[in-house]
């Protein structure tokens, strides 16, 4: 068995493993159609393990850059993890992720973002990270919500001219990741993460005076594809109200009974505008898991929304020293990903912590991987 990096010319053999792996319908996209980031031609850094000339098992492995309100963070995501049904059982998806790790050790990365969560990862050190409220809405928050946001918008679905204004929206966000109009006009079009549970993908947009105010990806039941799942938000930008206004308009419009919509802890704006209509979110953790690849390097590139020196790192994973009200901790690599990403820490529960939070994007979006 060869353990090798993907190359180019190859990644045809992974598409068809995926395909034959994960597509439950005939109708669904290829998976080569709904992943460009992972199966389009260019330098791969996904791994295959070979039974010869056969691709028997599968990583996909694609690097993005995330900003978070004036730092950036360079990590990985998963995805696309398959081996062929007669090749189960000898550890191959296990000795994949190994190579990726050490990829990204070699590599500027200080997390492995993770679609999934089983114990091929969680044996590997991956956490579930962050927070997110999730809301299952009815038609009945539809006056509410309009009558919440006292305005009025035009909604309209997306032209291909509304690219770059969609683009300006997505940048202003508190945490997303780094994305060309180039490269967000192609994710607009493979709908990855709705393809995958079977729906079809809609881009509505508010205008308020001829200006772009607003932004939603919703997907919802098509005529093709039989849906594994309810109608959900995919992805929004903008104005709070405008995007509760398009929210509201799309269970109108696509006669939906239910539209599921998960959002990171740090869209607290629309998420109080949706539990002022009646609606009280689940809470719950990111989407997936994470792997801290670096601790020293994750917090190099975090500097800007941290205080000077508070926490020192003194190996690849810890420990980490911190003071906190006269009083010294030291944590391991769940304490720091807690302390860092997740607003509900143990950590902060004292309020002692000098610094806020830091924002992640929900992981189940327009990159989805």
């Amino acid at each position: 068995m060869n353990i090798s990096i993907m190359k180019g010319d190859q990644l045809h053999h992974a598409v068809e493993l995926s395909d034959r792996i994960f597509l439950k319908q005939p109708e669904q996209p290829s998976m080569g159609v709904s992943f460009p980031p992972i199966f389009s031609p260019g330098i791969s850094h996904s791994y295959g393990a070979w039974d010869q000339d056969k691709l028997v098992s599968f990583m996909g492995f694609v690097p993005f850059s995330i900003q978070i309100r004036g730092a950036k963070l360079n990590i990985y995501s998963i995805g696309s993890v398959c081996t062929d049904p007669d090749y189960r059982g000898q550890r191959l998806a296990g000795t994949l992720l190994e190579q990726c790790i050490h990829h990204a050790e070699a590599s500027a990365a200080s997390l492995i973002l993770i679609s999934g969560g089983r114990s091929l990862y969680t044996r590997a050190g991956s956490r579930l990270f962050g927070r997110a409220y999730r809301f299952r809405l009815s038609p009945a928050v539809i006056e509410p919500l309009r009558t919440a946001t006292g305005k009025q918008v035009n909604i309209r679905a997306m032209q291909p001219q509304d690219l770059f204004d969609v683009h300006r929206l997505m940048e202003l966000r508190d945490a997303g990741y780094v994305t060309t109009a180039s490269e967000l006009n192609k994710l607009l079009d493979a709908s990855a993460y709705s393809n995958v549970i079977r729906l079809e993908q809609q881009v509505l947009v508010a205008e308020e005076d001829g200006v772009l105010t607003a932004f939603a990806i919703i997907a919802v039941p098509g005529t093709v594809m039989t849906p594994s799942r309810e109608s959900t938000l995919v992805e929004w930008g903008g104005s709070p109200e405008a995007a509760a206004l398009l929210i509201a308009g799309a269970i109108q419009s696509f006669n939906l009974t239910e539209l599921t919509v998960p959002l990171p802890w740090q869209d607290n704006e629309l998420a109080a505008l949706i539990q002022s209509a009646g609606v009280t979110p689940e809470n719950i953790r990111n989407d997936g898991t994470v792997y801290l690849v670096s601790g020293p390097r994750l917090l190099r590139q975090l500097a800007p929304l941290l205080p000077d020196g508070l926490i020192q790192a003194e190996g690849e994973h810890g420990p980490y020293r911190l003071t906190l009200n006269n009083e010294a901790l030291v944590l391991d690599d769940e304490g720091l990903l807690s302390l860092l990403f997740d607003p509900e820490s143990s950590y902060r529960t004292n309020g002692s912590v000098t610094f806020d939070p830091i924002p992640l994007p929900y992981t189940a979006g327009l990159q989805y991987i």
